[in-house]
């Protein structure tokens, strides 16, 4: 333990950092659409709590939707409520999350590894690449991780000042995990704690921890929503335990197969540029202190834990990412004052290779895109990699210079900062998924009336940029058993048949979005003749067009 309680120095430290961070988090937060189809999913979500005034029930343009609990959705909802459903109130929520995460990463590691420790552990984890892309994204990841780290935080905080009350920050970060994204807040948990209690003999920890009150603390959290659910969906409880659980994790159903290292290769490109300094990290940490133990635990259990899923997408392994951080925070400090120089060269030298190579390709080297995207990236000013060129030539004269470890490590730092926020930039620039265009061109002619159909798919931001549900013909997808089990969605989800007999009925303004493969084999429909008024990358908007 390190003897570093000067209130006044953790009251300025937090302050800073957090404006700092969630500044730096903020930064372009509406400068691209809603990515499609993760993030505006859900945005959608709490989109429809506000149209329906319905907070218990998850839905989808209407249709129910059960795969998650509903923690974020309140969040969301209740920002959307004042702010609207711009990019930006729909992303703020993420980002003071993402900054909290860098708080709970600094005081936990500077409890433990000293001031210097945990200011650095929560700069690294800030300017990761992969910290940073999920501060900015819509998406459940961030929640679940905040709150499994302040559960495991507030563990440490308990062993650590023998303080029990910390035990029930514990028990509720844990259900709050719950409520963001179901079984795993308890699971994880379980296993990092109990493994450590089993490897440090710490069995009174059992006693203390005060079992009985915090799994009624859990259940007065977490069971109220599901035991609800439960009693107004009479297929909630399978679908949502079974199905969006364990069948899942233990089977190819959801079609997320990835090969057995590809949470390793995640964690290798999602530490940039930090990544040289891993291995390092990880040799020299001391396995006899219990801290540093729990935080390898912390760390190995959950990566193994998702890897041996059949369900991988790479924001599952953010979790493990605030204890590396913790760690890195710590060797970061030592390098700081003098050792590990070798090191951190090396990964300063590994980030300026990397990245003139990047640099190099993405000027000179013909990418293989199709048509689209070799436009999308013909047409992005060159001028927005001079930020980039200049911070690589800063970091080599570091380098050649042999300039000291704090002027190194912050040269890394602000290459960070540099290369994240130019990568946003470009993302948004070649993003042509979103439909935010065409939703633009048809809102000033749209009617109360109107009806507007996405056909043989489904566009997830388009109720979203609408402001409306819409009609979804010849498609269900993950709405699939929304639309089964409750039929009156099939007044909107309808058919491919269905919708031409209607289109070729209806008296009010008919507008289509389909993806354009759809449209270029669309057999001719004499009674709802089609034609395009818009197109925005893969989709086109058309229109039923009258006699």
């Amino acid at each position: 333990m390190i003897d570093d309680a000067d209130p006044a120095s953790w009251k300025r430290d937090i302050f800073v950092l957090f404006c700092a961070i969630l500044v730096f988090f903020s930064i372009g937060l509406a400068a691209r659409p809603y990515l499609t189809p993760s993030e505006a999913r859900y945005i959608e979500l709490p989109h429809q709590m506000l149209i329906t005034h319905d907070w218990l029930t998850p839905r989808i343009d209407g249709v129910p939707y059960f795969e998650k609990p509903p923690l974020f959705y309140w969040i969301q909802a209740s920002v959307m409520q004042f702010f609207g459903t711009g990019e930006f109130a729909g992303r703020i929520a993420t980002a003071v999350m993402s900054t909290l995460i860098c708080l709970i990463t600094y005081a936990t590691a500077r409890m433990f590894y000293g001031r210097l420790a945990g200011m650095l552990a929560a700069g690294a984890l800030a300017t990761c690449a992969l910290g940073y892309a999920l501060s900015r994204v819509a998406m459940v990841d961030i929640p679940v991780s905040l709150f499994l780290t302040a559960c495991f935080a507030c563990f440490l905080t308990a062993q650590n000042m023998e303080n029990r009350r910390w035990y029930y920050g514990m028990y509720a970060a844990a259900a709050l995990a719950v409520m963001s994204k179901g079984l795993i807040g308890i699971v994880i948990p379980g296993l990092v704690i109990g493994t450590w209690i089993i490897l440090t003999r710490r069995w009174w920890t059992l006693f203390e921890a005060r079992l009985i009150s915090g799994l009624l603390i859990v259940l007065a959290i977490a069971a109220p929503w599901h035991w609800l659910m439960t009693r107004a969906h009479p297929g909630f409880f399978d679908f949502y335990f079974i199905n969006e659980h364990f069948t899942r994790y233990l089977t190819d159903s959801h079609k997320r197969v990835q090969p057995w290292w590809f949470f390793i290769a995640i964690t290798l490109a999602g530490l940039l540029p930090w990544t040289g300094l891993l291995f390092p990290t990880l040799r020299q940490v001391r396995l006899k202190e219990p801290a540093t133990l729990f935080l390898l635990i912390w760390i190995a259990l959950p990566f193994l834990f998702f890897s041996a899923s059949h369900s991988k997408l790479a924001p599952y392994i953010f979790p493990v990412f605030p204890p590396l951080s913790m760690l890195l925070g710590r060797y970061l400090a030592e390098a700081w004052q003098g050792r590990h120089i070798i090191a951190l060269r090396g990964n300063a030298w590994l980030v300026l290779t990397l990245f003139t190579i990047a640099l190099a390709v993405f000027l000179f080297v013909p990418l293989p895109l199709d048509d689209q995207n070799k436009l999308a990236f013909a047409s992005l000013p060159k001028s927005l990699l001079v930020p980039t060129g200049l911070t690589l030539a800063a970091l080599a004269y570091l380098l050649l210079g042999r300039r000291p470890a704090p002027e190194l490590i912050t040269g890394l730092a602000i290459f960070a900062l540099i290369v994240d926020m130019t990568a946003n930039r470009i993302v948004a620039d070649i993003d042509h998924a979103t439909v935010k265009p065409l939703a633009a061109q048809l809102a000033p002619r749209l009617h109360a009336n109107d009806d507007v159909v996405a056909y043989a798919s489904y566009f997830q931001d388009l109720p979203v940029y609408l402001d409306r549900n819409v009609a979804v013909a010849g498609y269900t997808g993950e709405l699939d058993f929304g639309v089964t089990h409750y039929p009156q969605t099939h007044r909107w989800m309808i058919s491919d048949e269905e919708f031409w007999q209607r289109c070729a009925a209806d008296t009010h303004n008919v507008y289509v979005f389909m993806k354009k493969t759809t449209f270029d084999t669309l057999p001719p429909h004499p009674d709802c003749p089609l034609r395009v008024i818009g197109e925005y990358g893969k989709t086109v908007m058309l229109e039923r067009n009258f006699p």
